[in-house]
């Protein structure tokens, strides 16, 4: 595939296009001597350019050249093209289906260029144009957008290449990189050689050209693409990409273009400038962070690769021929042991084996064992998990946390308004869609509400000042708001066990009281007493599906003074009073930290698992974490937390959780900013809980994707002077 882009190819890439294009036309509509490319959307035509025979321009509407050209357009088009040979697709899918063509003198030489559209569906859905052009010297033989007269003879336009030394005979780029002022010079020209190391393996040259620093009044505030817009000159796009450098850490850059930012590091350079020639951070998988595809755009290997910063490095797909999928996966990779070590590594620290000389064993779910059977876990969690796609059933706005709980096999969800008058009950109808909701008559309330199932009902627990009342529903009613007689005026808990609902209470103080409901006829509770443990939240209950013991999650001071660390307890009911049992801390010494009420849940396979919020910072949000109990005493004192989402996804609000016939459903109101279409004070939803993958994940070849396709599509449009 990579020889075929090499050697002697006769088409270039000259434009890509909707994929609802469904005419080509080659006409000048300029006057320039020049055939200009011109497709048909929906019944529109736009016009790109041609920039001296060299490179296509943006697309424009047709009316920009003429009130007469659309006519003119749709007569030619009438005409048809005529038989064009079908040669060539794009090198990146060589089975893309070929459309249709139109020949006209693309290069002013006097004889006929052809310009063949495909349609392609990867990386995605879209129309590409390719030129075989007349004169030779407008070819690309190694398909990095650069034509070969240009690598062999010196760049057009008297453009500065830097220190490049380019090759018709191998793919080449070239980077402008824009320090700001204060950025070490020095360190950052160091840094770029190992950027060229890092590309140089993956097939591509890297170059680039070291502009002066920029003073802050012209570094737009640190907004890179601003930034470009004030010193990345017009005439140099289509030729060159741009980088700017600043002293902070991260970055980011266009997907598929020519224009970014980044801190002064060689890892997060050639991680943003692999978005540039367009890869993401997941390669051709839809999950995130396969933990097979050890690329530094993968989030778990973008600053480390098996414990060495200096290996990070783009994936060249050797792993590509497994496919895993989360929900039967197996403990044998048909690899050398040598060539999987990163794997034992943070972040995913899997107990791995050899099996032979070309196969190797890994404890995917961390059980402490090898299975000879498929074995289901959450394997990607390097930069963080996942509960599922987050949906915001329509834009709702909410005003304290969501709740779910299961009410037999059907799963309920409770939210109160943004106002704080009234709450609101939704059931799930499954894939993805829930009922409309439903007002819950006088349930206005300051505090979160909470949900139970109550003996095949259920039960929307309401706290007002003087204590807590319930609202029993089922799919045909709510019945009228009643009191909970006997239960304080406490933070509370609430759990179903067995024929009874447990009521677990929290004093100011962290004092915990247990209470039981036997009976949604009458509402009032029986004291359990106290318990022997306190806590500084309100606690986190459910039933362990082994032995049926109650289960506490709790937070705590550890006993090196740490507050607020996440502990378990097990305990069993003796009459009404509850006696724990066995109490761990959750990852031993190193603790996890726990600032809202805790949820207690069991997978499939029996496995606990705990939902909880990390500590707030200064504006008092707060990220998530999920936070598994696994076989592997060895690791973190038996516990694996993996963050939910991303540093950026935080809320100041508890978490909601159910797992149940329905599935593993998960729910939080979001209290970062808004962007991406999230507004704070949003509900989100998800629904794979246990952060099981639907969708399998393999390894990927950055380096061919960058050859075939990212080169010449990320400069794919000239800019005029």
């Amino acid at each position: 595939m990579l020889l075929y882009a090499l050697q002697d190819a006769l088409t270039r890439t000259w434009a890509s296009c909707d994929a609802r294009a469904d005419a080509l036309v080659l006409h000048d509509v300029d006057g320039d001597h020049r055939a200009d490319a011109c497709v048909r959307i929906a019944g529109a035509w736009l016009v790109a350019r041609t920039i001296e025979g060299w490179k296509a321009s943006g697309w424009k509407g047709a009316e920009s050249f003429g009130a007469a050209l659309a006519a003119e357009l749709e007569r030619r088009a009438s005409e048809g093209a005529g038989d064009a040979p079908v040669l060539e697709p794009p090198p990146y899918q060589l089975d893309a289906a070929y459309a249709f063509s139109s020949r006209g003198d693309v290069d002013g030489d006097g004889v006929d260029d052809t310009l063949r559209a495909f349609r392609c569906t990867r990386p995605g859905s879209f129309l590409e144009l390719r030129l075989e052009p007349s004169d030779a010297r407008l070819r690309d033989g190694d398909g990095d957008g650069l034509l070969d007269a240009w690598e062999s003879e010196g760049l057009p336009r008297g453009i500065d290449g830097g220190n490049a030394k380019l090759d018709p005979r191998r793919p080449d780029v070239i980077c402008v990189v824009a320090p700001h002022e204060g950025v070490d010079r020095a360190k950052l020209e160091r840094e770029l050689l190992s950027v060229a190391r890092i590309y140089d393996a993956a097939g591509v040259q890297f170059w680039w050209r070291m502009d002066p620093s920029l003073p802050p009044e012209r570094q737009a505030g640190g907004d890179w693409a601003a930034c470009a817009a004030l010193n990345f000159p017009a005439r140099e796009r289509g030729l060159l990409h741009w980088m700017q450098v600043t002293n902070s850490g991260g970055g980011q850059a266009q997907q598929t273009g020519d224009m970014g930012g980044c801190g002064n590091g060689f890892a997060v350079f050639a991680h943003e400038f692999g978005h540039q020639l367009s890869l993401s951070h997941t390669g051709d998988s839809e999950p995130a962070w396969c933990p097979l595809y050890p690329s530094l755009l993968n989030y778990a290997y973008n600053y480390s690769l098996g414990g060495n910063a200096s290996a990070v490095k783009l994936s060249d797909g050797r792993f590509a021929s497994v496919e895993l999928r989360e929900d039967r996966l197996e403990e044998r990779l048909p690899f050398a042991l040598d060539s999987l070590r990163f794997l034992a590594a943070p972040p995913y620290r899997f107990t791995l084996a050899a099996d032979g000389e070309h196969s190797t064993r890994v404890d995917w779910n961390h059980d402490g064992a090898f299975s000879d059977t498929p074995v289901r876990a959450d394997i990607n969690y390097g930069g963080s998990t996942s509960c599922g796609i987050r949906r915001d059933l329509g834009g709702v706005s909410i005003g304290a946390a969501p709740a779910l709980a299961y009410v037999g096999e059907r799963a309920w969800l409770a939210t109160l308004d943004a106002t704080q008058a009234t709450v609101s009950l939704r059931s799930y109808e499954g894939n993805e869609r829930w009922s409309a909701p439903r007002a819950v008559p006088d349930s206005a309330t300051n505090e979160d509400p909470l949900l139970v199932d109550a003996w095949g009902r259920g039960m929307l627990l309401t706290r007002r000042v003087g204590g807590w009342s319930a609202s029993l529903f089922d799919a045909s009613e709510v019945r009228e708001r009643a009191d909970v007689a006997g239960l304080p005026d406490r933070e509370l808990s609430v759990a179903r066990v067995g024929d009874r609902i447990l009521f677990v209470t929290r004093t100011s103080e962290g004092a915990l009281e247990a209470y039981w409901l036997d009976g949604a006829e009458r509402l009032e509770v029986s004291r359990g007493g106290v318990l022997a443990l306190e806590s500084a939240v309100a606690v986190g209950l459910g039933v362990d599906p082994r032995d049926g013991r109650i289960v506490l999650a709790s937070a705590a001071t550890n006993a090196k003074g740490t507050p607020f660390c996440l502990r378990v307890s097990w305990l069993a009911p003796d009459g009404d009073a509850l006696q724990v049992q066995e109490t761990v801390w959750v990852r031993g010494d190193a603790g996890a930290r726990c600032s809202t009420r805790p949820l207690v849940a069991f997978d499939e396979q029996g496995q606990l698992n705990l939902f909880h919020t990390e500590m707030p910072g200064l504006e008092g949000q707060m990220n998530f974490t999920r936070t598994r109990r696994i076989g592997n005493a060895k690791l973190d004192d038996g516990w694996l937390s993996s963050t939910l989402y991303d540093v950026w996804t935080r809320t100041r609000r508890p978490l909601a959780f159910a797992a149940g016939a329905q599935g593993a459903l998960f729910a939080f109101r979001w209290d970062a900013a808004e962007a991406h279409g999230m507004r704070v004070n949003g509900l989100l939803v998800a629904h794979q809980g246990f952060g099981i993958d639907p969708e399998p994940m393999r390894d990927f070849d950055d380096g061919a994707k960058i050859r075939l396709h990212g080169l010449a599509h990320s400069i794919l449009w000239m800019q005029e002077r």
